[in-house]
């Protein structure tokens, strides 16, 4: 089977288990790479050696993608029974490094809020108040609203709850009387804004970028709830190792913990 036909296949099925866009983009563009350098029913072990190794200049995480998506393709691939074996099972691991989430600062938030508009206070409060993600920002239609709450429909087309604070609230009535029905952020023709747009329309706006603005909600929320549950259903994470990697600990939580392990002897 040639490559095009079989990523016409695959490309179906990823269609079909609902994954959404962004992951059957990412997963095919790294499976056509691969295509590119060898015939896909017919790799073996070696040659996808020699395809890793030929990323080493890229970054770790990105490279972790890379050899994620090649091995749920050749999964779907061996259970499609389109090659015998599944050549990615020797090829180990590439380990991630954990780095500090980089976190807007509550100054610079506040700083940006007074000098906005109501669309890019709107944008800036829903990244920074209501920890949705980049897409979901952009996506978002009067529709999903109701009353403090909002539907929302996020990474991996899971659906949740997200609750509104007041300031969030009363930003979106504002635009909701400016704009009447359709997305609260629409694009200049038809249709809501690109996420490219939001991105740097917030990043003008603040000088962060809007997953910053995502973590530092999170750490503002834990910190004032110290419920993990509760944060990891309002950002939409799967696990909760997701959730605690997004928290970042100020000062004042470090020298607790260090102030904690002062051993109290009675007299």
């Amino acid at each position: 089977m040639q490559n095009d036909e079989i990523i016409a296949r695959y490309t179906s099925w990823l269609s079909a288990t609902g994954r959404a866009d962004g992951t059957i983009r990412l997963r095919l563009t790294h499976v056509r790479r691969l295509g590119r350098r060898v015939q896909l029913t017919l790799a073996a072990e070696e040659h996808l050696e020699a395809a890793l190794g030929a990323t080493r200049h890229l970054a770790r995480d990105t490279r972790h993608s890379i050899l994620a998506s090649w091995r749920v393709f050749y999964g779907w691939a061996v259970a499609k029974r389109l090659v015998l074996a599944d050549p990615t099972i020797s090829l180990g691991s590439i380990s991630v490094p954990v780095r500090m989430p980089r976190v807007a600062p509550d100054r610079a938030i506040a700083g940006a809020l007074r000098g906005a508009d109501s669309r890019d206070c709107a944008l800036v409060m829903l990244g920074r108040y209501a920890c949705l993600r980049l897409t979901e920002i952009t996506t978002l239609h009067v529709d999903q609203r109701d009353g403090e709450r909002l539907h929302v429909r996020g990474k991996g087309d899971k659906d949740r709850i997200v609750y509104l604070n007041d300031d969030v609230l009363a930003a979106l009535r504002v635009r909701e009387r400016e704009l009447g029905d359709g997305f609260y952020f629409p694009g200049e023709t038809e249709g809501h804004l690109h996420p490219q747009s939001v991105h740097k329309i917030i990043k003008r706006v603040t000088g962060w970028n809007p997953h910053a603005l995502r973590h530092a909600g999170a750490t503002a929320a834990y910190r004032a709830t110290r419920d993990l549950r509760a944060v990891q259903a309002m950002l939409g994470h799967s696990s909760l190792a997701t959730t605690q990697r997004y928290l970042h600990l100020d000062d004042d939580a470090m020298r607790a913990a260090a102030a904690g392990t002062i051993i109290s002897i009675a007299a």
